[in-house]
């Protein structure tokens, strides 16, 4: 049976555009074109004239997003220019198979002294809204900016956060058949920003965009971007599949800021000599970062590369993981078990990097563990994870940053070797990627991960004497799925002094949360563990609470996915279902029917009643 071929929207070839430094020679140039048949030859520039663009080709379907990285300057404006005509190329041609519409980052129709609405309906006309449809638009911007009771309200009496999105809302609600972004919309917390980040989010998955930007960072999963490009200068220097494109793009950026500073120091000394580095040409760079990603298995064929891990007597470095503690528990340790069990173990040493002193979860599988605060203090990690996820945009590692680059180079260093193989988390997460937007099969996962029983941290003779009475665990967080609310905060109060008149509770991972507890003859009865503050063991010491518990309640997600792994009973409450909660959720099923017999629930928080939470209670305690 055959299928029809997506249709092609938008189609350009060879493009490329030159502007002239001097206005009064560009405005010559002008005349000389309009009476000159054809397109100019880029081969001979004229006086003051630079290319800014040059051989840009790009070829888009229906439900396609392309995605074109560049530095400031390499010419992602030019590019959005000629694609909406607001240019006219020097050579190659453009074709469009729809409306195209153009997202700035500089808002249009936003005059200071006209009232919000008329400056809606100036933004939408500008973008080409159909007259029919004007009133319905208008009213979906006022809708998403909240701004609807303050329609007749001049633009200059407005803060300048209320009316600061006018503009960007106005070029997404416009239908239009192929959308560029000219930079991509950064999401923000507040209520606007979010109802703003859902519409991206519609767009997006709807497809036929074109994304011009900066950073790779920020991106949101459901873009699913078909292909992707580096834009240096003018010149497209690397293009190819997005999982090798975006962390090549985050290496040749470092690269170049990297070459910048050297430049700049030695111009500063005065200090040139005939051995100072010198600046590498882009596609120099480009083809370096490539070679690395290819020896450090960033790439999606997953057998493939760590087939390459295992050829030969090569140190092989597993990690750095630095993820959050469930995605480590459910995909990543599984996953790394797989490997074992599929290619057996490797000739050469094996070094298993993590955080948190976590070493008896991977001491079955490999020679050695080797924890990230070895090579750091706890401060420069907290800080510099920070900085990593603010850089990809992402708890979950699907890119070598160059936090986790560096802690490569000082776990080779440790290991005095220069020449080693890495398995990164983001060759499992860039393929988990696929499984969550549907490219690859719920069944890949099953196929890729390996669950059994976790061996628990060593507890110290007086802990476990300190221990001897039974107790419970409870472990909160607030997330997507279980928000920051007063009902919420209620609920893990009630659910704490409930607990507490049964047996003695322990409180870990709670997000700041304290029981409210005075007056009450169970206040003894519940602790914090570890006591609050940030450490670089605080998630072996909670993992040693957690594992010798006679129950555990929690929120779903982070710690609360340990309990099963130690065959504690366990209780995840949430509230809302996220859009990657069912994925996770089968995966856990899948976890529990190989690794414990013992009792692991999921209660939605609205329905959580005394009588259900006894109940549970009674079955895991009897």
């Amino acid at each position: 049976m055959s299928t029809a071929r997506p249709r092609t929207l938008l189609e350009c070839k060879a493009l490329a555009k030159v502007f002239t430094s001097d206005f009064e020679l560009g405005r010559r140039h002008v005349f000389a074109d309009i009476f000159r048949f054809g397109k100019r030859s880029l081969n001979r520039l004229r006086p003051d004239e630079w290319v800014a663009i040059r051989g840009f080709s790009v070829t888009m379907r229906e439900g396609e997003n392309v995605l074109v990285l560049g530095a400031a300057g390499s010419g992602k404006t030019t590019i959005a220019k000629l694609l909406t005509g607001m240019l006219r190329a020097d050579a190659g041609h453009v074709h469009a198979g729809g409306r195209v519409g153009l997202v700035g980052a500089r808002p249009v129709g936003m005059v200071a002294f006209l009232t919000v609405w008329e400056c809606v309906q100036l933004a939408t006309a500008i973008h080409g809204v159909e007259p029919e449809l004007s009133g319905k638009c208008c009213e979906e911007v006022l809708d998403i900016t909240g701004l609807s009771d303050e329609r007749d309200t001049k633009l200059i009496d407005l803060p300048k956060e209320r009316g600061g999105q006018l503009g960007l809302v106005s070029a997404l609600v416009v239908p239009k058949d192929i959308r560029i972004f000219d930079g991509f919309p950064r999401a923000g917390d507040d209520p606007v920003s979010r109802r703003v980040a859902d519409r991206v989010g519609l767009v997006l998955e709807q497809g036929a965009n074109l994304i011009l930007s900066s950073v790779a960072a920020g991106l949101p999963e459901q873009a699913n971007f078909s292909r992707a490009m580096i834009l240096h200068e003018g010149d497209v220097v690397y293009e190819g599949s997005p999982q090798m494109v975006l962390p090549v793009y985050d290496k040749f950026v470092y690269r170049l800021n990297r070459l910048d500073q050297v430049q700049s120091r030695l111009v500063e000394d005065g200090s040139r000599s005939p051995d100072a580095p010198v600046r590498l040409e882009p596609g120099e760079i480009v083809r370096r970062a490539v070679r690395s990603l290819e020896r450090t298995g960033v790439a999606p064929d997953v057998s493939h590369h760590v087939t390459q891990a295992w050829d030969g007597h090569r140190p092989i470095i597993i990690g750095p993981c630095l993820s959050d503690v469930g995605l480590e528990l459910l995909y990543w340790r599984p996953f790394v078990a797989w490997m074992f069990s599929q290619f057996g173990r490797p000739p050469g040493p094996v070094v298993a990097v993590s955080r948190g002193r976590v070493d008896e979860w991977y001491g079955s599988l490999v020679g050695s563990y080797i924890d990230v605060c070895d090579l750091v203090s706890f401060d420069v990690f907290e800080h510099r994870n920070r900085d990593r996820i603010k850089e990809t945009g992402s708890w979950k590692q699907k890119q070598i940053s160059n936090f986790d680059t560096e802690l490569l180079e000082c776990v080779a260093q440790r290991i005095d070797t220069k020449d080693y193989a890495v398995v990164h988390p983001s060759l499992l997460f860039n393929a988990c990627s696929r499984v969550w937007d549907g490219s690859l099969p719920d069944s890949w996962l099953d196929e890729h991960s390996r669950y059994e029983p976790l061996t628990p941290p060593v507890a110290t003779t007086e802990s476990i004497q300190k221990e001897a009475q039974p107790y419970a665990v409870l472990g909160f967080r607030f997330s997507s799925s279980f928000e920051d609310t007063k009902p919420h905060r209620d609920l893990m109060n009630w659910i704490s002094l409930d607990l507490a008149k049964r047996l003695p509770v322990r409180l870990v991972d709670s997000d700041g949360f304290v029981p409210r507890l005075q007056g009450n003859s169970d206040s003894n009865n519940v602790q914090v563990v570890p006591a609050p503050g940030r450490s670089e063991s605080q998630l072996r010491e909670q993992a040693k609470v957690i594992a010798g518990a006679r129950a555990y309640i929690g929120t779903f997600g982070s710690i609360s996915l340990l309990p099963p792994f130690y065959r504690v009973p366990t209780l995840m409450i949430f509230e809302k279902e996220g859009r990657l909660f069912s994925h996770h959720v089968r995966v856990l099923r899948s976890m529990v029917k190989t690794v414990t017999d013992e009792c692991v629930d999921l209660e939605k928080a609205s329905e959580l009643t005394a009588t259900r939470l006894s109940a549970w209670l009674d079955q895991v305690l009897s």
